[in-house]
């Protein structure tokens, strides 16, 4: 069962509670994480108030090794406060200055038009069951050209790994709508199931093998557990499909667009997104998303064969367990795959916290800024 959220009454850093107005409707406490992390000893530096708690209990657990947002953003002030204060005991100049910089590289990197308190894997879930095939249609046309190679019968993966702050029920519960009943979950790592997973089928990676060598073995898995599938589609945990049949059956009517091997990404990066509503090729080296990708069979041959495959997990160090929108596509590139992808997105990137680099967030060109389920009535 998931861990039992934090909250304020039950944070073990938040100590010496007070009142903090006139008539006692407020409180402040003492952070003892921000006390251990810079040394200050004053409880008016340390000091935060209730929303401040209330915000961070909404994020992910900080330690003090790793800050989560709101915590770096109190050691920015801190920080700061000291800087002006010229030192304090056990916090000089310098070492609020390194403080200071750990914690803006803790923040989250924002464009100027993002609102960064904005969470999108906790904003109330809008209901898209009654969502019909013409209303995507309407905003989302199909291709002009028929259909080539008709997909009917699917193979359709999650892949999951810990998250700090967990989308995985949410998107889960999205592709089971969107009509797909039975997804298998590639589990990497120690990760805590929702009840929606218990009747589905699960591969589970213990020790945990790493993004990229994740995702490359569940594409080769979903292959030798169904060969003869159309189409075979891998979902990463935060992914947020429109949740209605309608979804599936959309799908069905718009792949494949060309015989031979083809890979439709679902997802649409507020990078790609065009001016007019409809489905592109992509030109290029795809390297914004792997959100959620649609594989033909060729192409997720091709895919497997290609020793772009190999040679990038050889890479030193931990260079090859991530960019696996990029390596997929130089894949595409250099075998003449073609990518399609729709804009406006039929998928929302949820995940404010990437499994791989600990402090990006699923905005800027991370997200898709024109997401179907937002121009739907």
């Amino acid at each position: 069962m998931p861990a039992q959220r934090r909250t304020a009454q039950t944070c073990l850093y938040r100590v010496d509670v007070r009142p903090d107005g006139p008539d006692g409707s407020d409180e402040a406490a003492t952070c003892a994480l921000l006390r251990q992390i810079s040394g200050v000893v004053d409880p008016d530096l340390v000091t935060v108030c209730r929303a401040a708690c209330d915000a961070c209990c909404e994020s992910y657990d900080p330690t003090i090794d790793d800050l989560n947002p709101i915590v770096a953003s109190q050691l920015y002030s801190l920080t700061e406060h000291v800087i002006s204060l010229g030192g304090v005991d056990q916090c000089d100049v310098a070492k609020a200055r390194r403080l200071q910089n750990w914690a803006e590289r803790s923040l989250p990197a924002v464009a100027p038009d993002e609102d960064d308190a904005i969470d999108l894997g906790r904003q109330v879930r809008r209901d898209y069951s009654q969502v019909n095939i013409d209303s995507i249609v309407a905003h989302l046309p199909r291709p002009k050209e028929e259909v080539a190679q008709p997909v009917k019968q699917w193979m359709v993966g999650m892949t999951t790994a810990p998250r700090r702050m967990s989308t995985l029920q949410q998107s889960l519960e999205s592709v089971i709508g969107g009509g797909w009943e039975s997804p298998t979950l590639f589990v990497d790592g120690p990760v805590n199931l929702p009840d929606s997973a218990a009747p589905l089928q699960s591969c589970v990676r213990n020790p945990a093998v790493g993004a990229f060598p994740n995702y490359i073995l569940s594409l080769s898995e979903m292959f030798m557990r169904d060969p003869n599938a159309d189409a075979y589609l891998l979902v990463q945990d935060d992914a947020m499909l429109l949740s209605s049949p309608a979804t599936r059956a959309y799908l069905e009517s718009v792949l494949w667009p060309i015989d031979g091997p083809c890979i439709a990404s679902l997802y649409c990066s507020a990078q790609y997104t065009q001016a007019a509503p409809g489905w592109y090729r992509f030109q290029g080296n795809w390297i914004w998303g792997a959100v959620a990708f649609v594989f033909s069979p060729e192409a997720l041959k091709q895919v497997l064969n290609s020793r772009q495959v190999l040679e990038h997990r050889q890479q030193p160090d931990d260079q090859g367990l991530s960019l696996i929108d990029v390596v997929i596509g130089r894949i595409a590139q250099e075998c003449e795959i073609p990518i399609y992808y729709p804009s406006p997105s039929l998928v929302q990137h949820i995940g404010t916290i990437s499994t791989i680099w600990k402090t990006g967030r699923a905005v800027n060109q991370r997200r898709a800024d024109q997401f179907l389920g937002d121009q739907i009535e």
